[in-house]
């Protein structure tokens, strides 16, 4: 298959979705820039020859400011006399032969080879690629950030980064290509300019809500020299109180940010950065190439393009009859399940209308699995099977409930085994980063959210499990708790028409009778629209999820969630409650990422 033919396969947008214009670079930081990522003036661009500490430091920055990596790259790392990036790539480029095409040359010989005697998956896992996409819609985050394994991202954050600018006259959002060539796209662009209009008109006005809620003189901070507790009027160094009111004012406009993303639209265009193992950066590739939406396949296009250049050997599968096969393959899934019929829906009745989080499912041996497996794994002699200790498990739990009637759960596997097996987490030194034992991944619970679609990007990329997603709907929207108090009205006044708008536009477009539009009508809703998914995961990493995701300086709504889902998860196994030992329950922490400014601020300080 020629590239010619695999582009013809693909369906491509004429153009790039984005009015994406390439960043004006000297000749001499194009010079620079062509050493180390694969073009200067395209979206989409693998990176290559940097050390990988120096990868992860420059995409962590790229999440929290407006420039584009490249630039972050050259004015902040390249330029950085601390780091001395310019004598360390000297020093590489110096240590090899000179010959960068004769060098790619032979190891491309050399991988083939391996290939050949290896096997291509097991070597490729050993592999790692980083590629950034810039100017991306919402969706196509969500599309590339779809790998679990083998896969790191990270995106452009909506509470450090306002998104209210424009390029060239333009707001920040995507002309999705089907929709731009329907007799929607007038109505669609005047849509997308007052979402972004009405962000821009609030963002002021809840930084101001917010000062007047969380006055400084409220506030507490740290004391860098002893770590103690003190209030603002009671700093009396000048440059202690700058550092003070820098970090309130950071937390003030983070609090902000959270607070107003509900209007920006799912056409909000992000950049992110990602590292994937060679397996996983083939699959994503394969997998974004088969995409229902055109900016999906066209970023998966590109990002195989440029990957191609920095390491072909892990693509080799990708434009063959293996990829074909796979792309094939994934479309096929796709469309079958469109067939799928629910039947005699009347019959079905719905409990909970409205609520937000479920516990839908659990694991009703839990107890006999996890003990079990503590056994199994720390036994002495004789070495017993698996298959023996699930046996006498099963038997201990049956026992006692034939003696117990009103028992859900065997106490001699939770107290004796799982309780005794466990450390107190709660003691002084460990923190949510000491996680649970392995044991604790052979049991699992399911939770359903209904919520808004700004909690779905937090938590999707984040941990391993089973994820999976409704189209997103315009039927409904989340209204933030703030947006009903006093002073912020006008807030809510508009949220609410924007939000009918978005209704009447997704419904139009889904009623228009073309299959193609009403598959990109999930563009045309917010972040604060309410979307349907379902996380299944281990006990370990339910654990792990509720004590990162509840931390005082996460957002207002995923806290909620998770506290919700923990609850949950805490009555139906109320052997585990004890075990989600740093779960933050707190409802309000206000200005939640005021302590991690402060420390910000000191740890700045320190190294001045």
């Amino acid at each position: 298959m020629t590239v010619e033919t695999l582009i013809e396969t693909l369906d491509l947008p004429e153009r790039f979705p984005f009015p994406y214009l390439p960043e004006q670079f000297t000749p001499e930081e194009e010079q620079v820039l062509n050493r180390f990522f694969t073009n200067v003036d395209r979206p989409v661009f693998a990176i290559h020859g940097l050390p990988q500490e120096v990868v992860g430091a420059m995409f962590s920055r790229y999440s929290r400011v407006e420039k584009s990596v490249r630039r972050v790259f050259l004015d902040e790392f390249w330029k950085s006399p601390e780091l001395g990036m310019q004598n360390i790539t000297d020093h590489l480029a110096e240590s090899g032969d000179g010959d960068v095409e004769s060098a790619r040359a032979r190891a491309e010989k050399f991988y083939r080879r391996v290939f050949a005697e290896y096997g291509d998956d097991s070597v490729i896992q050993m592999g790692g690629v980083h590629v950034a996409f810039e100017g991306v819609s919402q969706i196509a985050a969500k599309a590339i950030e779809d790998q679990r394994i083998g896969a790191a991202y990270i995106e452009k954050s909506t509470r450090y980064v306002d998104f209210g600018g424009r390029v060239s006259g333009h707001f920040l959002f995507m002309e999705e290509p089907e929709l731009m060539k329907s007799p929607f796209a007038e109505e669609f662009l005047r849509w997308n300019n007052a979402a972004f209009e009405a962000y821009n008109r609030h963002l002021p006005t809840a930084v101001d809500f917010f000062r007047q809620k969380y006055p400084i003189e409220n506030q507490v901070f740290l004391n860098p020299k002893t770590g103690e507790e003190i209030s603002y009027s009671d700093i009396l160094d000048d440059k202690e109180k700058q550092k003070a009111e820098r970090a309130y004012e950071r937390a003030l406009k983070a609090k902000a940010f959270d607070t107003v993303r509900v209007f920006l639209p799912a056409t909000t265009v992000t950049n992110l950065g990602a590292h994937f193992s060679g397996q996983a950066a083939e699959n994503t590739v394969n997998k974004m190439m088969a995409s229902e939406h055109g900016e999906v396949r066209m970023l998966g296009f590109m990002a195989y393009q440029e990957l191609m250049k920095v390491a072909p050997s892990f693509f080799q599968n990708v434009d063959h009859r293996h990829g074909k096969t796979a792309r094939a393959y994934l479309r096929d899934v796709r469309e079958k399940a469109k067939t799928v019929a629910l039947g005699e829906t009347d019959k079905i009745s719905e409990r909970g209308v409205g609520v937000s989080v479920r516990l839908v499912d659990w694991d009703s041996d839990a107890d006999v699995k996890i003990a079990a497996q503590y056994i199994y794994t720390r036994q002495g002699k004789p070495r017993l099977s698996k298959a023996a200790i699930l046996d006498w498990a099963r038997g201990v739990k049956e026992k006692e409930l034939r003696e117990e009637p009103n028992l859900r759960w065997s106490p001699h596997l939770t107290v004796q085994v799982i309780g005794a097996s466990m450390p107190d987490r709660s003691a002084t030194g460990l923190s949510r980063r000491n996680k649970l034992p392995r044991a604790f991944e052979h049991a699992d619970a399911e939770v359903e959210f209904n919520v808004d679609f700004g909690i779905y990007r937090d938590l999707q990329r984040n941990r391993m499990s089973s994820t999976e997603r409704l189209p997103l709907s315009a039927d409904e929207v989340t209204i933030p708790r703030e947006f009903k108090e006093e002073g912020i009205e006008s807030v809510l006044t508009d949220y609410l028409q924007l939000a009918a708008w978005t209704r009447s536009l997704n419904t139009a477009i889904q009623n228009s009778g073309d299959k193609g539009l009403s598959e990109v009508s999930e563009y045309v809703t917010l972040f604060g629209n309410k979307m349907r998914f379902n996380v299944r995961a281990n006990i370990r990493q339910w654990v792990f999820f509720a004590e990162l995701r509840t931390i005082e300086g996460g957002h207002p709504s995923y806290r909620r969630a998770l506290q919700i889902a923990t609850r949950q998860i805490g009555i139906a196994m109320p052997f585990l409650k004890h075990l989600f030992t740093h779960v933050n329950w707190e409802k309000d922490v206000g200005l939640g990422r005021l302590r991690a400014e402060i420390n910000t601020q000191n740890k700045l300080g320190e190294a001045q």
